[in-house]
């Protein structure tokens, strides 16, 4: 059992660098789940914000057992929301295919989505301290 996890942690820390290829639709396509995900990163950079109802969070990937792989805190001010859950939509979709493919396992462990503020100018999470 620890073999499998282990295994299928190996899977998911190279899922970041797996280039498949997606099925053609158009010459605009993001080809591989690398430039999707590099892609979000450069649209999402700017995090800043005048009010917290601009600050998302979008979903992205998917587990071989269901449920986000990860959260992406951005802000809707100077990226366009559209766009983001286009590339979002497109990294889940690269990622189920390599679930099905490799038959992948996971921890299944569903992470939340984090709660976000506009604090300093800048969408981040925010993380509510009990006494």
């Amino acid at each position: 059992m620890k073999k499998r996890l282990v295994v299928c942690l190996g899977y998911l820390l190279t899922l970041s660098a797996c280039s498949l290829t997606a099925p053609e639709s158009s010459d605009n396509q993001i080809r591989t789940m690398s430039q999707a995900e590099q892609k979000l990163s450069e649209i999402t950079q700017d995090k800043s914000c005048d009010a917290s109802y601009q600050c998302r969070v979008l979903a992205i990937g998917e587990k071989a057992c269901g449920g986000a792989s990860e959260y992406l805190i951005f802000s809707s001010k100077n990226t366009s929301t559209e766009h983001a859950e286009h590339l979002a939509s497109e990294i889940t979709s690269f990622e189920q295919i390599y679930n099905k493919q490799n038959q992948a396992l996971a921890t299944c462990q569903h992470l939340l989505p984090p709660q976000t503020l506009c604090i300093n100018s800048s969408c981040q999470e925010y993380k509510l301290i009990k006494p």
